[in-house]
């Protein structure tokens, strides 16, 4: 009797991956899971391009062409998103998102990029007029976190822009609709870069690590760069190990003569 059930329930679970596999078509509900997305995250939601899904333990959701918006105003647009959902932790309530991919993403409201330029630039007393003050040009944004009460939380997050690669953490409140989202990021080196942004290329930023801050409201974030901060530090290391080396040479000349030979360092 007991095998008799299990092999119902079995057959019954078979049919059903069979249906979502082979028959059923995300596709056909896509204004309605549009619908469920921006009543629960307090957005407008719409997804132009075609839905892909793949129904397990880890739900896969791959989307093309998606937007957000708040008010009829544009927050972001992404050509391409690919995410890792758990089906266990959603029927309990809670989006558990084990991977989240976007690529090619505008990001309304500030300009990442060129805001750290001007920044630099104006502490070397030199004035960048920002070209593009509409939106962010993101190449890949990668992130882990969950959402639950309305509020996303990021646990790790990847952002690589034209100028930029950093990771960090954040939240994201749809009740109050606010962002935080901190990161530590590096400037590429790149003789494209370098080109495009001539004089005011940051190359006295490479190889350090830059702390960003995008906080605010959904409709205008705001971005703030401690370049100053991280430059007053640099410079304090530098000009310590100056001395150092410094005080190191006089040491090794005042040996040398004090004793007559020649060392070997």
């Amino acid at each position: 009797m007991v095998k008799k059930i299990l092999y119902f329930f079995a057959s019954l679970f078979a049919v059903f991956i069979i249906y979502l596999t082979f028959i059923f078509d995300i596709n056909n509900y896509k204004s309605d899971l549009e619908n469920i997305i921006s009543n629960r995250a307090n957005i407008e939601f719409k997804i132009a391009g075609d839905l892909e899904l793949d129904i397990g333990i880890h739900t896969h959701v791959r989307a093309k062409s998606l937007s957000v918006s708040k008010n009829n105003v544009l927050l972001f647009e992404s050509e391409t998103f690919n995410s890792s959902v758990s089906l266990s932790q959603i029927l309990r309530g809670r989006f558990d998102i084990n991977s989240l991919g976007l690529t090619e993403t505008k990001l309304y409201g500030i300009n990442i990029d060129e805001s750290i330029i001007k920044s630099y630039n104006l502490l070397a007393g030199k004035s960048y007029n920002i070209k593009n003050k509409t939106y962010s040009i993101i190449n890949l944004i990668e992130a882990r976190g969950f959402f639950e009460d309305g509020i996303l939380e990021i646990e790790d997050i990847l952002l690589e822009t034209e100028l930029i690669q950093g990771d960090g953490f954040g939240k994201i409140n749809t009740l109050n609709e606010s962002v935080n989202v901190s990161t530590t990021a590096s400037i590429k080196k790149d003789d494209s870069l370098k080109s495009k942004y001539n004089e005011f290329y940051p190359k006295y930023l490479l190889d350090t690590q830059l702390p960003i801050l995008i906080s605010g409201n959904f409709i205008n974030p705001n971005i703030t760069i401690n370049v100053s901060d991280i430059i007053t530090e640099k410079l304090k290391k530098e000009i310590k190990d100056k001395a150092i080396n410094s005080i190191k040479d006089k040491i090794k000349e005042k040996i040398k003569s004090e004793i007559n030979i020649k060392l070997p360092f």
